[in-house]
C-alpha cells in the first residue's frame, strides 16, 4: 500500500485502488489531483501541509509539558480562590458604600471558583479510574484516524506503506493453510512464486486482495525501524488512515506502542489513546496480544524497537538498530503466541540532521545518561528549524514469522526467534534498500 511510488508529487491526493508494481509490491494508489488546479488551490493545499506538520511537531514536543503546566496551574487557582473564598466568607467588616460592588465581585470569585473546583473533581475521578487505561487496550476512536488532517500531514513529505512482495507471498500461502493441515513453515519452505505472476496483474480487485486477508486468529507484533527523531511513519501508517491501513487490514485493530512517560500528562494521555496509543510496557503489550486477557484476535501491536536510545543513532542514511539487548519483545511473541512482523521505515532518518554526538563524546555521554534517567531521549535536531524535511519515508511491511505459543520459554528458544527475526530483517532491509534509500549505508544491528 504506496500512497504514491512519485517521491516528488506533494500534490494532496485520495484512495483510489488498489495495484501491484513491476516490483511486485501492493500499492494502495490515490487519485491524484488536476494539474489544472488554480495556483489558489495549489496555495491552500501547500498552507494547509505545512500548518499540519507545524502542529504535529509542536504537539509531540511540547503537550505534554503544557498539558502538565495546565495541571499545577488549575492546582495553584483553586487553592489560591479557596483561600480567597475563606477570607470573604468570616470577613465582617466592609466599607458600606462599596458594599454591593465588593459582593459582586465576590460573588462572581465564589462561581468561577465553583465551577472550577467541580470539573477539576470530575477529571480527577475520572483520571483516577482510568488511569490504567493506557495498558488495557486505550480508547481508539476511527472518527479521529480518519480526520483529513492526516492526510495533509502524510502529503507533505510524502509518506507511503509498503506490503511487500514476501508479505503477498506469505497471505497465498496462508490460502492454502486452510485447507491443508501442515504448518505454515513447512509450507513457506516449499513454496515458490514467479515474480511474473505478480507483473502481469496490472490492477486488482481492492476487495480480492483483503478478503482472504492473513488470519485473525492470532494477534500480531510488529517491530517498527528505525525509531528517527519523533517516529513520524509510526504514527502515520498506523495510529492514522492517511496512507490507508485499514484498506489493506479491514479485520485488523492497530495498536501503537509509546513510551509510558507520555501518558503521565493529563489530557494528553486522552489526546493520545483516541489514536489507539497504548504504553509500552510489558503489561500493556501482553494485555493486546494475549487472547484470554483481551478477549480478541486480530491486534496489530506495532513497537518502535529500538526506543529512545535508537532516535541517538538517527542520521540520514545510517539504519542502526537497537536489537541486540532486547529479549523481552521476544519472549513476549512467544509466550501469547503472537506472529512477529519485521518492518522497515525507508527514509524515517532522513528528516531530520542531529548535532554531531558520537559514541565517547560529552554530549553523548550528557544525552545517554538523561536517557538512562528519564527514559526519554534527548537528541539535539534540526532541519526547517524544528520542522522536518520534505523527505519521502517508505514504510515496508514484511512477512510475519510464526511464532509457537510457549508458556516458560528457554532463553535458547528466544534466542532462537531473536536470531531469526535479525535474519528477516536484513533481508528485508537488503531486498528494499535499492529501491527506497540505495545511498544508505548497511544495516547495524547493536
Amino acid at each position: 500500500m504506496v500512497a504514491n511510488l512519485n517521491s516528488s508529487n506533494k500534490n494532496v491526493s485520495c484512495i483510489n485502488h488498489i495495484k501491484l508494481n513491476d516490483k511486485g509490491e501492493v500499492i494502495l494508489e490515490r487519485r491524484q489531483q488536476s494539474n489544472t488546479k488554480s495556483l489558489y488551490h495549489l496555495l491552500f493545499i501547500e498552507f494547509f501541509q505545512n500548518t499540519t506538520v507545524y502542529i504535529y511537531v509542536m504537539t509531540f514536543l511540547f503537550s505534554g509539558i503544557f498539558c502538565l503546566f495546565i495541571l499545577f496551574f488549575l492546582i495553584y487557582l483553586i487553592i489560591n480562590n479557596l483561600i480567597i473564598f475563606i477570607q470573604n466568607t468570616f470577613h465582617v467588616t466592609m466599607v458600606t458604600n462599596h458594599k454591593l460592588s465588593i459582593f459582586n465581585i465576590n460573588l462572581v470569585n465564589e462561581v468561577h471558583c465553583l465551577i472550577i473546583i467541580i470539573l477539576f473533581i470530575i477529571y480527577t475521578i475520572y483520571w483516577f479510574c482510568d488511569w490504567d487505561s493506557n495498558n488495557h487496550g486505550s480508547h481508539p476512536r476511527q472518527f479521529i484516524r480518519c480526520l483529513k488532517i492526516w492526510e495533509f500531514l502524510a502529503d507533505y513529505f510524502p509518506i507511503h506503506l509498503v506490503i511487500s512482495k514476501e508479505f503477498i507471498i506469505y497471505n497465498e500461502i496462508y490460502k492454502q493453510i486452510k485447507q491443508h493441515s501442515h504448518s505454515m513453515n513447512s509450507i513457506i519452505n516449499k513454496h515458490t512464486v514467479d515474480n511474473e505472476d505478480y507483473k502481469n496483474d496490472d490492477e486488482m480487485n481492492e476487495e480480492s486482495l483483503v478478503k482472504e486477508s492473513l488470519s485473525t486468529d492470532v494477534n500480531y507484533l510488529v517491530g517498527f525501524h528505525p525509531h528517527g527523531i519523533l517516529a513520524t511513519g509510526a504514527f502515520i501508517n498506523f495510529a492514522t488512515e492517511a496512507t490507508g491501513f485499514s484498506k489493506v487490514f479491514p479485520t485488523f485493530k492497530p495498536y501503537l506502542a509509546i513510551l509510558k512517560a507520555h501518558f503521565i500528562a493529563p489530557f494528553y494521555r486522552d489526546f493520545l489513546m483516541l489514536f489507539g496509543m497504548i504504553a509500552a510496557t510489558k503489561k500493556g503489550l501482553h494485555y493486546l496480544l494475549d487472547k484470554n486477557s483481551c478477549k480478541q484476535t486480530g491486534n496489530f501491536v506495532v513497537v518502535v524497537l529500538g526506543g529512545a536510545p535508537e532516535a541517538l543513532d538517527s542520521k540520514p542514511g545510517t539504519y542502526v538498530m537497537h536489537i541486540n539487548q532486547r529479549f523481552g519483545f521476544f519472549k513476549l511473541a512467544l509466550k501469547t503466541g503472537s506472529y512477529l512482523v519485521p518492518c522497515i521505515s525507508f527514509g524515517e532518518q532522513s528528516l531530520y540532521h542531529q548535532v554531531p554526538n558520537e559514541k565517547g563524546s560529552w554530549i553523548r555521554w550528557l544525552q545517554d545518561k538523561f536517557t538512562s534517567i528519564f527514559t526519554v531521549a534527548l537528541p539535539i535536531f534540526y532541519a526547517r528549524g524544528p520542522f522536518p524535511y520534505r523527505k519521502p519515508v517508505y514504510t515496508v511491511v514484511g512477512a510475519p514469522i510464526q511464532c509457537e505459543q510457549i508458556n516458560e520459554p528457554t532463553d535458547e528458544q528466544v534466542a532462537h526467534i531473536k536470531q531469526i527475526y535479525k535474519e528477516k530483517l536484513r533481508t528485508l532491509f537488503e531486498d528494499y534498500k535499492a529501491i527506497y534509500d540505495p545511498e544508505a549505508n548497511d544495516i547495524e544491528f547493536v
